[in-house]
């Protein structure tokens, strides 16, 4: 299993989102326009505000319906994905997206409720007789079966 890598970009959306659906698929996707502040750090450890780009932002599938319900105008957002370019299909002008994999709210600038009820999958993960505390504790070693570890020959 690899690691993913990909940006962050904490944002606001600037302009009301849109809920649309692929012709060809039926994908739904959602789109805003999100606006990023960008900052300097200064030598004396100060921050001074620089100027607030605007990008284009897309999610698909499942997330953009729960996307459309949860978002509006003006919400403060955390976004991950990856800038992709492409051709516009009405004006064949190459344009930019970010478009995210995920989608959240920026616990920084607003107030967030978790909630903790429980799921479906609950069942499945807490077997019977599985004591889940001791999954991070450290199986007992002899000293015999230790090995100091070695570098070069």
């Amino acid at each position: 299993m690899s690691i993913k890598n990909a940006t962050v970009m904490v944002c606001h959306i600037a302009g009301d989102p849109r809920l649309t659906y692929s012709e060809k698929t039926g994908t739904p996707r959602f789109y805003a326009r999100v606006g990023v502040d960008h900052w300097r750090r200064e030598e004396d450890g100060t921050f001074t505000k620089l100027d607030r780009t605007f990008h284009d932002l897309s999610l698909r599938y499942k997330a953009a319906e729960v996307a459309k319900e949860l978002y509006r105008k003006g919400d403060d957002v955390i976004a991950t994905g990856k800038f992709e370019k492409f051709p516009d299909p009405e004006t064949g002008v190459e344009r930019e997206e970010f478009r995210a994999d995920t989608l959240t709210p920026n616990p920084v600038s607003g107030r967030i409720t978790i909630n903790r009820e429980p799921r479906n999958a609950t069942v499945e993960r807490d077997a019977a007789g599985v004591d889940r505390n001791q999954a991070f504790e450290r199986p007992d070693q002899s000293p015999q079966a230790r090995e100091p570890a070695v570098l070069g020959s």
